[in-house]
This record gives structure tokens, sequence and C-alpha cells, in this order.
């Protein structure tokens, strides 16, 4: 099965991110939007997985989280991978991006002893959008150019989830949530 560790987003935090997504779709891009339902932010993708190693990386995850507590992080720019002038994904950023790359990190390097690939390249984002040409590009970057994000929420958990993929788009079913616990901040 094809995985992903990721924060989930609450639904309020999705609403909110859905609000300016309506903008950017009445624009002439020629981007695939995320559905709302999907929003999330990736941690580590996993790719192709036997059923076997779902408890070991469950183990893992538990044991991470009981580390850190939960965190509140708010949404504060637009971004573009790799970079405005050549966009391919499109993006919201969050701050306390080094508690994030901290956590990512721990998780990354204890998933290593299971045999997945360290890549230590995490960004804390929320993919909203991937392209396929620039068209149109301009006229979203002077709507995002004003636009002031202004919402804050709160990490406590991280989920596996398995991702299948439709003509549709993709389809994430939840395999297991490692709660926060109390410990030391990340």
């Amino acid at each position: 099965m094809r995985t992903f560790l990721a924060i989930p987003l609450s639904q309020n935090v999705k609403d909110y991110i859905s609000e300016w997504e309506n903008d950017f779709k009445c624009l002439k891009l020629d981007a695939k939007f995320v559905d709302c339902k999907n929003l999330h932010i990736t941690l580590k993708f996993l790719g192709e997985i036997n059923e076997d190693k779902i408890q070991p990386i469950k183990n893992i995850v538990d044991d991470v989280v009981k580390t850190f507590k939960p965190l509140e992080v708010k949404l504060v720019d637009f971004g573009f991978f790799p970079n405005r002038n050549n966009p391919r994904v499109f993006f919201i950023a969050t701050d306390k991006e080094e508690e994030l790359k901290k956590l990512a990190y721990n998780i990354e390097d204890r998933l290593e002893n299971l045999g997945f690939v360290k890549e230590e390249r995490f960004k804390s984002h929320i993919t909203l959008a991937r392209f396929k040409s620039k068209r149109d590009i301009e006229s979203l970057n002077k709507i995002i150019y004003n636009l002031k994000l202004n919402k804050s929420f709160l990490i406590d958990r991280i989920v596996l989830f398995k991702s299948m993929l439709t003509p549709s788009g993709p389809i994430y079913e939840e395999i297991f949530t490692s709660i926060f616990k109390s410990g030391i901040d990340v």
C-alpha cells in the first residue's frame, strides 16, 4: 500500500483555506487543486509498504510523539516549489519551521532503521495545487501579494495515511493516529 505520515488539519482550517482556493480557482490556471478534504502537512512520504511494516512504524511514531507537546502554528504565507519563477507546486507555509523540522527528522532518523531512506528535506507546507504550465501565474501572484493569512491551529497528532490513486484524485484512508503526549517542547 502507498503511504505517508502527515499532520492532519482540522475542518475549520480546511474551510478557511477553501475560501482562498475558491478565489484561485476562478483564474485560468493550468493547475490541479488538492481537494479540501485531503489538505495536510506531509512529514514523510513512505511509498509502498507491506502491512507487516505498519506496527513497527506505529511504534516509532508513538515513541517520538511522547516527547513532543502539542504545538500551536500559524499559516504565514503562500509559496511555490521550486520557486516563484518556475512554479510546480503552490502551497501555504506555516511558522514554527524549526520545531516541525525537528519532529520530522526525529521520525525520519528512527524510520531509517526500518529501511526507509533518510531525505532531510522537510519544509512545513500545505500543498494547494500542482501546476501543469505557467498559464495565468502572474494573476495568481497579484492576488496573493495582497493576501494576509490569519489562522492558527494546534498540531497534536500524526497520522499514517494510505493513499489510493484514482482518475479523479487520491483517496486517503487513515491507518493509525499517534497523539502527542506531554513532554519536552519541540
